[in-house]
């Protein structure tokens, strides 16, 4: 079972294999990675490949921290191709979850596992130990740049998706010492070496923490998931007007027209489609506001400000006023019934 990386996560390895006057090319190429890959970003790469292009670069450049310095340059690239689980998740530790799912699934087959440890939460990687056993009888790899570079990735992922405030407790390493001093410059927590997993160590209430669905700098991932949605042929029209608005509307551009844009066909072409199928647009963007809505509020977090954004209102007297249509009554009131039912259902339970 070949594990996978998007190519996307190669950004940056041009430019910073050429601040140490090396050859990007040389060192692709050497590694069995096509440069036009790595150029035009697309596609995915084996992670056995990745794993040998970063010792190697590492060892050519004499650079020890090449793996981290790489992770640094990704950005909203280090989510990959996660735009689904950005989209179905109001928490970082429900995006940690769908994520996990989907990572697991091809062409990535990459393991990684969330465990709650008391008031504590690890977020522990089996990539590369995967990796490992897959040599069957082969000399051992060099793991630690793809160790260092992955847990990397993940941290910038992590922070594009929940904003600036998110923290980690500590960092655990399975390589038994430092390959330099530049690990709590970048992790900002303290790194723990020998361990028996590579993880990272969170406050488990860090998984309630909101993810940051407008945040602008994750335009070009919820892009790239429209692309690849797009390129599906054998779903219906109507799901994919369904998770185009899913993705619209945290952009504010959740309108027929743009709908229409981005299946590459006249708005009035995609209105008698839907009207053939007995649908308005209008109608299922309307419902599909009003179940995100009731799912938002069903919790503590988030703000109204923010599920008003995510909802692609421009005002909050515009998400005021949807939820006395659909409800009867203000956002703030139908929380606290909302959650009166959650807490009541849970008493039940635990009888």
């Amino acid at each position: 079972m070949t594990q996978q990386i998007r190519t996307t996560l190669l950004t940056g390895f041009y430019e910073l294999v050429s601040q140490f006057k090396g050859n990007p090319e040389a060192l692709l190429l050497n590694s069995q990675i096509s440069p036009q890959q790595v150029e035009s970003l697309d596609g995915y790469i084996p992670l056995k490949s990745v794993n040998e292009l970063l010792d190697k670069s590492a060892d050519h450049l004499n650079c020890a921290d090449f793996g981290l310095r790489l992770a640094h340059s990704q950005g909203a690239a280090a989510l990959g191709s996660l735009g689904a689980a950005v989209l179905q998740s109001l928490t970082l530790g429900e995006f940690l979850n769908t994520a996990i799912k989907q990572l697991a699934n091809p062409p990535y087959n990459l393991r990684v596992e969330l465990q709650k440890k008391g008031k504590q939460a690890l977020l522990r990687f089996h990539c590369v130990d995967d990796l490992q056993a897959g040599t069957h009888g082969e000399a051992p790899l060099a793991l630690e740049q793809c160790r260092e570079f992955l847990l990397g990735v993940s941290l910038t992922a992590l922070q594009k998706l929940c904003g600036i405030n998110f923290q980690l407790e500590a960092v655990h390493l399975q390589s038994e010492h430092p390959l330099h001093d530049e690990y709590e410059s970048f992790f900002g927590v303290p790194v723990e070496f020998g361990r028996e997993k590579d993880a990272f160590i969170l406050s488990g209430s860090s998984l309630l923490q909101p993810t940051e669905k407008c945040n602008p700098s994750l335009r070009p991932l919820l892009k790239s998931y429209i692309d690849e949605l797009l390129q599906q042929g054998e779903v219906s029209l109507v799901k994919q007007v369904q998770q185009l608005i899913y993705c619209l509307m945290p952009l504010k551009r959740c309108s027929l027209q743009e709908v229409a844009n981005q299946l590459g066909m006249h708005k009035r072409t995609l209105q008698r489609r839907l009207r053939d199928r007995n649908l308005v647009f209008e109608d299922l963007l309307d419902r599909i506001r009003r179940e995100r809505a009731e799912y938002y509020l069903s919790g503590k977090q988030p703000p109204m400000s923010q599920i008003s954004n995510m909802l692609g209102y421009r005002e909050q007297s515009s998400f005021n006023r949807a939820c006395y249509r659909w409800f009867g009554t203000t956002p703030m009131r139908v929380r606290r019934q909302l959650m009166a039912g959650v807490a009541a259902r849970e008493a039940v339970n635990s009888e």
